[in-house]
């Protein structure tokens, strides 16, 4: 990789401790960045402190009513108290309100919520400005990525869609997007939110099964009116190893490439699908995720780079300190020794870089990849002419 490449880390002490608050991922970005500095990776790109979103760019994207709930819920109240409607003696309660905007279960109240949601869409906003105004070629943000949080309603761990927002910023300058996630899970709120568009391309490559979440994105989730051939997506089978995921990726990557030529690229890095995930459904090492993202960064375009899920948190932090060196040209080996830092310990007992896959049996056979490779390149040819 070419050094010369200017690359821009996203972060700050409050970004980093408002992310750790999130209870699906509670304490991994301070694990992240610690981690980050052991290596000395800090000193090889310019460091960015992002600022809290404020709730008219939050709304860029939401509504009104979502952001006024979701705030008012963060500081102990609900919007029920703006609303001129509001009758509790007519059944309407705060319990209620939380259920419509998505605010329980997954993505109940916490404390700390709004500082980690002003500051996850203030720092992927942030890193897309710093590739409008053309200060950088890649920006990074590992506590962005929430791809399932809706215009209206929290999802999935995902109390703001900071990736929508972010191409949205980036959209100022550039013509034509490819967003592209690894996530583990389908990235059904971005692909909502640009399903009618054929400015941005969609590409989600994720597990499909039936009652897995989020219960989307099948194959035949094209897109609509002026989108369709723009959501493009890879279902894959429970076992995919890297082999798997980076033969799909090639050959996709490369029809888009040929029809869309997109002008920038935002990548959703979330890496639950790698073997050592509480999920253990996928079969990833690191290697799979660092050749794709070489991939990407061969293009040569404006490039935003983002985190997700991913639920063991030093494999999490293994996984994305590699994805930033690959970006600083200093890609880390798997053999490499875990530099002494504050959780050191959790990388016991081999102490070393390594994402082991296991044995699980891959249900995704050769014939299965190339005739979904296959159904993709017609769809992109169709929309092309």
């Amino acid at each position: 990789m070419d050094q010369a490449r200017q690359v821009t880390l996203v972060r700050s002490a409050q970004s980093i401790q408002a992310a750790d608050r999130l209870p699906s991922n509670k304490g991994r970005a301070s694990r992240v960045h610690a981690l980050i500095d052991a290596f000395g990776l800090n000193t090889h790109m310019e460091i960015v402190a992002p600022e809290p979103m404020p709730d008219s760019s939050l709304m860029e994207f939401h509504s009104e009513e979502y952001i006024a709930c979701l705030f008012a819920a963060a500081n102990g109240t609900c919007l029920s108290h703006t609303s001129q409607d509001y009758d509790k003696d007519n059944g309407i309660d705060e319990e209620l309100e939380l259920e419509q905007f998505g605010l329980v279960h997954d993505c109940a109240v916490f404390s700390g919520m709004e500082e980690h949601v002003r500051y996850a869409a203030g720092g992927t906003v942030a890193g897309a400005n710093a590739l409008v105004r053309g200060s950088t070629d890649v920006a990074i943000h590992w506590e962005g990525g929430r791809h399932h949080c809706r215009r209206g309603k929290a999802a999935g761990f995902c109390y703001i869609n900071d990736v929508v927002l972010g191409i949205l910023a980036l959209q100022t300058r550039f013509r034509r997007i490819l967003y592209v996630d690894f996530d583990l899970h389908h990235g059904d709120g971005v692909q909502s939110a640009f399903q009618y568009s054929d400015r941005v391309m969609t590409l989600s490559i994720h597990h499909h099964d039936r009652g897995f979440y989020p219960n989307s994105g099948g194959s035949y989730d094209e897109g609509k009116g002026r989108g369709i051939g723009h959501s493009i997506n890879i279902p894959l089978r429970r076992g995919a190893d890297d082999d798997t995921f980076l033969r799909v990726f090639s050959a996709v990557s490369t029809s888009i490439l040929a029809t869309f030529a997109p002008l920038a690229v935002a990548v959703q890095c979330g890496c639950d699908g790698l073997a050592g995930d509480p999920h253990k459904v996928f079969n990833l090492t690191t290697e799979a995720f660092a050749r794709s993202v070489k991939t990407v960064l061969g293009w040569r375009l404006p490039t935003l780079l983002l985190g997700g899920g991913g639920y063991n948190l030093p494999d999490s932090a293994r996984c994305w300190t590699r994805l930033t060196g690959v970006a600083c040209g200093r890609d880390i080996p798997a053999a490499a020794d875990v530099p002494g830092h504050r959780f050191l310990d959790e990388y016991s007992p081999a102490f070393d870089m390594a994402t082991d896959a296991t044995s699980m049996f891959n249900a995704n056979d050769g014939e299965t990849i190339d005739a979904a490779a296959l159904a993709i390149k017609h769809i992109l040819e169709s929309q092309s002419r």
